[in-house]
């Protein structure tokens, strides 16, 4: 009996034994894992909901800033928008000051002319005085005679008297419509001035933003990436063995390198050609008011690219008129929609991988854009919609917000292949292109590139915008 009970205390002291080296090893890997102690209290799986929620949070801060910056560029973009609209204004009234004051020379040069022809029609009858005719007729056709003569000298008179009082009242209409130019061509001036100023304090307040929203992104992902080390760790030590972590896709990493272009993204099957030689790009550094004029001259002339590929798009139908100007903004034929939507949005894919450029973006292509994108060719968001639809002569400001002030409103729950989609309120945060099956073309922000991703509904306007109809 005594040998059995030994033997049973072996045993019992080779259990106790077998659980402390279990427990100082589960020890040893806890404190040997960055993270891993924290996030596993107790070696169980219970914080990782809340390891979730943190990741979920840090994406979400960093979303919120992305969408700040998307803000705060795009209402650059209004206000170079808003100063493009407030020269042409400005151009129109001078131009109308120019006709008035046309119209003026004209009216005095028309007083001048019938204050001449009543002017010698009154010497003439204060030379020759009153007709005697009566007192030498010498018979009842000469009276008959003389009596008409008079009458048509009378109506002379008259006729001559109306011409000059006329040409007198269309002297005073037309000066003071030349006035009334003068006063709106003076207020387009002003406000031109206005837009201008307003630009240069936007676009200087933005570039200083712009580098303390950069740090704060650096420290937002650093803050995030922790969060996510800390899950996949909770997520490998709860995971079977041999198990593969995965990780998130397009993060936004506003520090790292951008996701390396596609080498087959240029490849091209379209009926029409959607490449062009490069418009010059706004690198102008630090005159903001050089920028400005810089951006505006390309802007111009995207225009005028616009305009030749809209006529080659209606020649390639069949369908253009001696006259067409090109700009094809809601006058495409409806038989023809399909076809110019599928164009735009292979015009659109043609542009994967192109990187993000603050204001870069043109009809005829990327570009160098302002402030961080001074030294990027690529696209904003909105320049990459401008670039898509201009293949087909639609003409499109480079500003998301006035964007969706054009075109058709649709609910963005009947939304289809080749509608416009945008964010924040009024459209002023971002524009995307729809594709279809719950994916969307976009450029999305600094760092990243032109990409297809999953349609996000977060911050979306309740309405997509349809240019093409069909």
């Amino acid at each position: 009996m005594r040998r059995i009970r030994r033997g049973s205390s072996f045993r019992l002291a080779a259990r106790v034994a077998r659980r402390a080296v279990a427990a100082v090893l589960s020890a040893a890997l806890l404190l040997g894992t960055p993270g891993l102690a924290a996030a596993e209290p107790g070696g169980g799986s219970d914080s990782l909901p809340a390891l979730i929620a943190e990741v979920a949070k840090a994406n979400q801060r960093l979303e919120d800033l992305r969408a700040a910056i998307q803000a705060e560029q795009e209402s650059v973009n209004k206000a170079l928008v808003d100063v493009q609209t407030a020269r042409d204004n400005a151009a129109a009234a001078q131009h109308d000051v120019e006709v008035s004051q046309q119209a003026v020379k004209d009216a005095d040069a028309a007083i001048a002319a019938a204050q001449r022809r009543f002017d010698t029609f009154a010497a003439a009858t204060y030379v020759n005085g009153p007709s005697n005719s009566y007192l030498t007729a010498t018979g009842p056709e000469d009276i008959i005679a003389t009596a008409s003569a008079g009458r048509t000298l009378a109506a002379s008179s008259q006729q001559a008297m109306a011409n000059l009082l006329r040409a007198r009242t269309e002297q005073v209409n037309k000066e003071s419509a030349a006035r009334l130019a003068k006063q709106k061509a003076d207020r387009a001036a002003a406000e031109a001035q206005s837009s201008q100023d307003a630009a240069v304090s936007a676009l200087t307040a933005a570039q200083r933003k712009f580098g303390e929203q950069q740090a704060e992104a650096r420290r937002l992902a650093a803050e995030r990436d922790a969060a996510q080390a800390r899950l996949e760790a909770a997520r490998t030590w709860s995971a079977p063995a041999g198990g593969a972590v995965p990780r998130p896709r397009d993060r936004w990493d506003p520090g790292g390198p951008a996701t390396a272009r596609p080498s087959d993204s240029r490849q091209w099957d379209g009926e029409w050609d959607p490449t062009l030689p490069m418009v010059p790009s706004a690198n102008v550094p630090g005159d903001p008011i050089a920028i400005i004029n810089t951006v505006l001259g390309i802007s111009a002339t995207s225009s005028q690219v616009t305009a030749n590929m809209g006529r080659s798009f209606l020649q390639k139908l069949g369908i253009l008129k001696p006259n067409d100007t090109g700009i094809t903004n809601g006058r495409i034929p409806r038989v023809y929609g399909r076809q110019a939507s599928e164009y735009v949005i292979r015009r659109g894919l043609s542009q994967l991988g192109v990187p993000y450029s603050w204001g870069g973006g043109t009809a005829a292509g990327p570009s160098r854009g302002i402030g961080s994108g001074a030294d990027t060719v690529g696209f904003d968001c909105s320049g990459l919609i401008l670039y898509s639809f201009a293949g087909v002569g639609i003409k499109l400001p480079h500003y998301s917000g006035s964007q969706y002030n054009l075109g058709r409103k649709i609910p963005s729950a009947q939304m289809r292949r080749g509608d416009v989609i945008f964010y924040g309120p009024g459209g002023s945060q971002h524009v995307t292109l729809y594709l279809g099956d719950g994916q969307m073309l976009e450029a999305p922000d600094v760092g990243l590139r032109v990409r297809v991703a999953p349609v996000r509904t977060s911050g979306m306007t309740p309405y997509v915008v349809r240019y093409i109809e069909f």
